[in-house]
């Protein structure tokens, strides 16, 4: 004991110089924020194409923190409106979320066939994605 009371005072000993090093390797581990761009959600017109989807078969996807996440089959998403990156879709039977260093309630913003990132409504935040297909009934 008197040898770790002995460091913690020794005067050429510097506290920041050795606890700095730790806090790096500390904060490494720690999960990284969901990227995020203002957006604002125009609501949804009487005359979509597609006012709701039906995600024939899991799809894994990623977030912009780098977590997977999967769109399970069967899961229902109803259109809630547009923003300039795509139409958006709150799950209908569920919530869904997307995480990083906070978890998120997160809508499907979907381009033509591909999904290109989440809306974050709490946020009123677009979040990207890596672009995926998604096979919907």
């Amino acid at each position: 004991m008197a040898y770790h009371a002995h460091l913690v005072n020794h005067p050429g000993l510097d506290m920041k110089a050795f606890l700095a090093p730790l806090i790096l390797l500390l904060a490494a581990g720690c999960a990284s924020e969901v990227a995020r761009n203002p957006a604002v959600l125009s609501p949804a017109g009487g005359g979509a194409a597609r006012p709701q989807l039906e995600i024939a078969q899991d799809t894994d996807v990623q977030a912009s923190a780098g977590y997977n996440r999967v769109l399970p089959a069967g899961s229902r998403w109803q259109l809630v409106g547009t923003i300039p990156e795509g139409d958006v879709y709150r799950r209908a039977n569920g919530v869904f979320t997307v995480e990083g260093a906070h978890v998120h309630e997160a809508y499907l913003v979907v381009a033509g066939d591909r999904l290109v990132g989440f809306y974050l409504p709490v946020e009123k935040a677009y979040s990207p994605a890596t672009p995926v297909s998604l096979k919907v009934r």
